[in-house]
């Protein structure tokens, strides 16, 4: 077992030079994580701009051009919430207080935040604009729209439950033991200062 895997236990408390290093190593493969996506989202925002929404080919329809809207919009949210979610660990201030800093932390790596309400709004835009593409279709795959639609929403919500289950499981091999030694030495200060 490695230095940065030992449980910490009353016989091996948290090592706080530890969890800084383990702290700033996780913080930069998310800032460049999150630059990559910004990246992506700009690029993707620009692309349905261009062939979905602007584009004068008369075989777009005005459906087709509300999906495309769905998509530029979707993207251009999820590329705002990724750029400052960039900018919030380019900025990360190492020489706060420790207690500050501790806080700041938690709140980062904390699992269930309000970081989700963006990235629910880009999910469901995301959701609109694929329902109105096979909605429209012309060529439907078992004849009924209705059963149509059940069947592109059933994919597309396996694919974002999925999606979901695999960001948990990164969350928890890698940001887990960050959250969870921050708050318990967090938890600790809190309670010797009171």
């Amino acid at each position: 077992m490695n230095q940065f895997n030992q449980p910490n236990t009353p016989m091996n408390p948290i090592n706080i030079e530890n969890l800084m290093s383990r702290m700033q190593q996780e913080d930069m493969r998310n800032k460049k994580l999150m630059k990559g996506i910004f990246v992506l989202y700009l690029a993707l925002s620009i692309m349905y701009t261009l062939f979905l929404v602007i584009n004068p080919d008369a075989e777009l329809t005005l459906i087709d051009r509300i999906a495309g809207l769905c998509y530029v919009v979707a993207f251009l949210l999820g590329s705002l919430y990724f750029r400052r979610e960039y900018a919030m660990y380019k900025n990360m201030n190492y020489t706060l207080p420790l207690m500050q800093l501790l806080e700041k932390t938690e709140k980062r790596y904390r699992f269930f935040s309000r970081k989700w309400l963006p990235v629910s709004g880009v999910i469901i835009l995301i959701n609109i604009g694929v329902s109105l593409s096979f909605w429209h279709q012309s060529t439907k795959w078992i004849g009924n729209t209705w059963q149509d639609m059940l069947i592109t929403e059933a994919i597309f919500w396996t694919i974002v439950l999925v999606s979901g289950y695999i960001g948990y499981l990164r969350w928890k091999a890698r940001s887990y033991p960050i959250w969870k030694d921050t708050k318990s030495l967090l938890d600790e200060l809190k309670d010797e200062t009171s």
